[in-house]
């Protein structure tokens, strides 16, 4: 590993503008369905779960 990848360290990825069919924008080389959509849909559905059954008195 290079001294700037490790001085860069893990940089944040967007994944916004991918669709299933594209190259994974993690770098990993796979499509990005066979990659890491399922931890992307996880994340947005947890997202909207806990907008929608917060705690009201919380």
């Amino acid at each position: 590993m290079s001294l700037i990848k490790k001085l860069l360290g893990k940089r944040p990825v967007d994944y916004g503008s991918a669709s299933r069919n594209d190259r994974c924008p993690c770098g990993s080389g796979k499509k990005f369905k066979s990659c890491c959509w399922d931890k992307v849909q996880a994340k947005k559905r947890e997202q909207v779960y806990s907008k929608l059954f917060r705690n009201p008195k919380g």
